[in-house]
């Protein structure tokens, strides 16, 4: 029996076959142009996220230049792609972030008619900035931008010379010119997100105004923008020049030399300029010191400002002050100083404030402080339509804080700050006066480091501050309108409250030894001895000199050397020496002659040690009047108190015998 051929497998077969081929040829097909167009479009929503995040990015840049928070910014700098099962995706996107150089930012062809800013100003301004770039490494997206900030602008910048913007610009906004000068070095790459901390390094506080009469302010701007491109987001901020309109100040723009774009300002215009300097990333420090300014002046003081090369404030700066009232200060938060005048006689005085390490006239000012009438009685600063006085039976209720022999007690073990009350009274009637504004300063921020700003009396015509301290000796002085008091204050570490031990009243004056010091045949200095009568050692850490010689003002020598009478403003030869020197030190060469005011307390240099039983003298060296001409002191009374690491103090009160 025979059988037939069967060819039904081989047909179920190639079927197979076939269809396997057609699903391989799919899947290829769809990993060759599905995968790819997915993948792009996930590039490219993630091109246009970095877009948004530029453009926060940028208002965080702007919006810290003025104010001294930092404000952070995130940027994507990569992206994944969604996850696939049978298909293939090529590696995650990356991206760098990252500051590069772009040249000077300036405004020139400028003057300004306030006096406090025209050293500062000088006929132009100008400052090195940077831009922020994003340049994404996508695997599909062809022509991707890099995304720039620059100069108040974001923008896309394309390799075939297109730009995009995606903002506006806040470098000018009507009359206003506003610098945001970028620094730091910031640099990031990788696949994850960048958090870019904006921290203003000098917020723009101060505006000057500027103009210029006989020409055009111009600004130059570096940039990769094109002049046209430039054009472009001014007329479409409306600060383009319209012949119709007087809104808007834009007169041209034109394209500078290399990367550069110049804007010209409508003429006869005054313009306000600010200035502000944010740090991304690291490597910059806060800028130093760059001017000095008188600000203010009242009938009893003087307020300098210390600012930097952008206008704005500097804290903590020291400035040396001479002429009719002089000491050492410390600028506060705000960049500034109140110098009161140290006489309370009617006339006309001069306050010369200096900058160490600034040279030239940026480096010094002069305040004319005019003192209308006469003192309002002891430790008065000046004189004017008010009475200012430092309430302290109000300040030493308090625990920690006690008030002998005209110094204030603050017991630092016991409290880190304390509540300074003044009270405000009209001059003529003796009633209390609300609403005035009284300064608060000091002559050391060392030992009195807190707390020196401004209140304004309330209803009772009081005006307080909360005062942090540090141990020392120091001044505070109280000003309103045309009058002041000072206020003796010592700080010091020990059990108890109020005068301290016993080193003061163990520190007996020696009979006889007040002497006028002739120090180069010259009578113009004073000395004295005292003799440690306790069983212990005694640790004298300050001084307070005052005298009747009518014409003196301060102490001050330029002698250079040290370790000897004459060669400081005080020296006590002791069993262990001290001295104080006000221009600081050690070492003490290259002395300015930075005086002592008469009346203030200060720490001393070097504090001194007389040992039990044994004698220190006190050499005080040299009386000068206000025009620092030498003042002779025989004959004359001299008073001086002594303060002790204890809390006590001891004054001694003489008549300076002529030495020869």
């Amino acid at each position: 029996m025979g059988f037939r051929g069967d060819e039904r497998a081989v047909t179920v077969q190639i079927g197979a076959v076939l269809l396997f081929g057609i699903i391989i040829i799919s899947m290829s097909m769809y990993q060759a142009t599905v995968v790819p167009n997915q993948n792009e479009q996930v590039e490219f929503l993630h091109n246009q996220e970095v877009h948004d995040q530029f453009k926060s990015l940028r208002g965080a840049v702007i919006e810290s230049s003025s104010e001294p928070t930092a404000r952070p910014s995130t940027v994507s700098l990569g992206t994944r792609y969604p996850s696939r099962t049978l298909f293939v995706n090529p590696g995650p996107v990356s991206g760098t972030l990252q500051t590069r150089d772009l040249g000077t930012l300036a405004v020139s062809n400028i003057e300004t008619t306030e006096a406090e800013t025209s050293d500062y100003v000088d006929g132009g301004l100008s400052y090195h900035t940077k831009s922020l770039e994003y340049r994404p490494d996508y695997n599909v997206m062809q022509s991707t931008p890099t995304t720039v900030y620059e100069n108040t602008i974001a923008y896309n910048r394309f390799d075939t010379g297109y730009n995009g913007t995606l903002s506006g610009q806040s470098l000018i906004n009507g009359r206003t010119i506003s610098l945001v000068v970028l620094q730091g070095n910031y640099s990031e790459n990788g696949v994850g997100s960048a958090t870019v901390d904006a921290q203003a390094v000098s917020p723009a506080t101060r505006t000057v105004s500027v103009k210029n009469t006989s020409g055009r302010v111009n600004i130059t701007v570096p940039t990769k923008l094109s002049a046209d491109e430039w054009r472009d987001v001014l007329e479409d901020d409306g600060e383009l020049n319209d012949p119709e309109t007087d809104d808007d100040y834009v007169y041209s723009v034109t394209d500078g030399p290399g990367d550069t774009v110049f804007i010209e300002m409508k003429k006869g215009v005054t313009y306000d300029l600010r200035v502000g300097a944010v740090e991304v990333g690291t490597d910059d420090e806060d800028p130093p010191a760059h001017y000095i300014t008188v600000v203010e002046t009242s009938g009893s003081s003087a307020t300098f400002e210390v600012r930097d090369e952008y206008n704005n404030p500097v804290s903590g700066v020291e400035v040396d002050v001479s002429g009719d009232s002089s000491g050492r200060f410390t600028t506060g938060s705000d960049g500034r100083i109140v110098v009161p005048v140290d006489t309370s006689d009617a006339g006309t005085y001069e306050l010369d404030a200096t900058l160490s390490g600034v040279s030239g006239p940026r480096g010094k000012a002069t305040a004319t402080v005019v003192v209308p009438g006469a003192g309002n009685g002891s430790g008065s600063t000046g004189a004017g339509i008010y009475d200012v006085s430092w309430d302290t039976a109000r300040m030493s209720a308090t625990g920690g804080v006690d008030y002998e022999n005209d110094t204030l007690l603050v017991n630092s073990s016991s409290v880190s700050q304390f509540d300074g009350f003044v009270n405000v009274t009209d001059a003529e009637s003796g009633d209390a006066v609300s609403n005035v504004v009284v300064d608060f300063a000091t002559n050391d921020s060392d030992v009195l480091t807190g707390g020196m700003g401004t209140d304004a009396t309330n209803d009772d015509g009081v005006a307080s501050t909360s005062i942090s301290v540090s141990d020392g000796v120091a001044t505070a002085y109280a000003t309103a309108d045309g009058s002041g008091e000072r206020l003796r204050v010592e700080v010091f570490s020990g059990d108890g409250s109020g005068g301290g031990g016993s080193s003061g009243e163990n520190s007996d004056f020696v009979s006889g030894s007040g002497l006028a010091l002739a120090n180069g045949g010259e009578t113009s200095g004073t000395q004295f001895t005292i003799q440690n009568n306790g069983s212990d050692p005694v640790n004298i850490t300050g001084i307070s000199i005052d005298t009747d010689a009518s014409q003196a003002r301060t102490v001050s020598e330029s002698n250079g050397g040290s370790y000897q009478d004459g060669q400081h403003e005080v020296f006590i030869d002791a069993s262990e020496d001290g001295l104080l020197e006000m221009d600081g030190g050690p070492p003490y060469y290259g002395d300015s002659g930075t005086p002592y005011t008469l009346g203030d307390t200060e720490t001393l240099t070097e504090h001194s040690i007389v040992n039990a039983g044994t004698q220190a003298t006190v050499y005080i060296y040299q009386f000068q009047n206000s025009g620092g001409n030498r003042v002779r002191m025989e004959n004359e009374q001299v008073t001086v108190t002594l303060y002790f690491d204890d809390g006590s103090s001891q004054t001694y009160t003489f008549i300076a015998q002529d030495p020869y």
